[in-house]
């Protein structure tokens, strides 16, 4: 099979981590990838903010979870069995899973499209992780965390452009466990056109 496809089918979302950080070459290798993602325009707008300071990521990943409000999985609706999200299970302490490294994904507020860029910054970087053996997980509610007075307070310390938004977070780290199998693929998600209209 063809190592890129290869690749997206393997990775999975981790959402528990061994507190073991990644090399430097082995993150510059992911972020470079993020550089490359396609943004709208060609404008290259998403600010990709790396933070691997275990207290910082602890009280933005608690603040993270209070922003989720304490939504919780129901028997019938869940995220997942295998890797329990902060809605299947309320005894997790943090948004972020404690992973040892959390990139925050920064866009222009006032852009159409910061949202869409920052998606595919993070794309490109959990799929690079996952080549070089490190586990990923895609967070919302950055801007909610980001919102926050910690949040605010970093934000000026990391000298962001107050134009800038947060839109998603990315754990990254070595998996604490196995990682899950695949679920099955739901069916009827691919619709063909094919032809002339008449």
């Amino acid at each position: 099979m063809n190592e890129v496809i290869k690749n997206i089918l393997e990775r999975r979302s981790i959402r528990k981590y061994r507190s073991e950080q990644i090399p430097d070459e082995e993150l510059n290798s992911v972020l470079e990838a993020g550089l490359y993602a396609p943004s709208a325009g060609g404008r290259q707008s998403p600010l990709i903010v790396v933070c691997q300071n275990a207290e910082t990521n602890a009280e933005l990943g608690n603040i993270n979870k209070a922003a989720f409000h304490g939504r919780m999985s129901t028997g019938n609706v869940y995220v997942s069995k295998d890797q329990p999200s902060i809605a299947d299970d309320a005894g997790i302490a943090s948004g972020f899973y404690n992973a040892p490294t959390v990139i925050t994904l920064f866009a222009p507020g006032n852009f159409l499209y910061s949202a869409a860029d920052c998606c595919a910054a993070a794309q490109n970087i959990m799929l690079a992780a996952h080549s070089l053996g490190i586990s990923s997980c895609m967070i919302a509610r950055a801007e909610d965390t980001f919102s926050s007075e910690f949040g605010r307070r970093l934000r000026e310390e990391w000298g962001i452009d107050k134009e800038m938004e947060a839109k998603f977070h990315v754990a990254l780290g070595y998996a604490d466990g196995a990682q899950p199998p695949a679920k099955p693929r739901k069916g009827d998600r691919i619709k063909r056109v094919r032809g002339k209209r008449d």
